[in-house]
């Protein structure tokens, strides 16, 4: 029963932590192109979404010219699946990265800054207003 109510609590807890996180940035779109919404999609962690919308624009729907739309797609100047890993957009960054090549993947850092004033004000401050644009 203990290991019940723990796991439960954690579970909880973890769940607010995100809900904290997803509520940090505000997302304003700049225009209306295609490419512009399919960076939304893939922002906001809406996969489903976003693949539709990929397909839509890729010329027959195919794996290969969803590789290829996928590693010619730039928002904010940065390739969707980098884009989609920034904001914490998981569920996309972990379908994107599977299409993204090599060489558009952002290297990893080996280290970790923690801003512990930022960390202690988080749930408090207006989220950060980001104009999300393709290229």
């Amino acid at each position: 029963m203990k290991i019940f109510i723990s796991t439960s609590i954690s579970l909880v807890l973890f769940g607010c932590s995100l809900n904290i996180y997803a509520s940090e940035f505000e997302f304003l779109v700049k225009d209306t192109s295609n490419t512009t919404k399919v960076c939304m999609a893939a922002v906001t962690d809406d996969a489903e979404l976003m693949k539709r919308q990929i397909k839509r624009l890729s010329q027959n729907g195919t794996a290969l010219s969803f590789r290829t739309v996928v590693n010619l797609i730039q928002c904010n100047k940065q390739y969707i699946g980098n884009f989609a890993k920034k904001y914490n957009a998981q569920d996309t960054f972990t379908y994107l990265d599977k299409y993204t090549n090599r060489k558009n993947k952002q290297r990893q850092a080996n280290f970790v800054i923690k801003d512990i004033a930022y960390e202690q004000t988080k749930g408090k401050a207006k989220p950060i207003v980001v104009l999300v644009s393709s290229k």
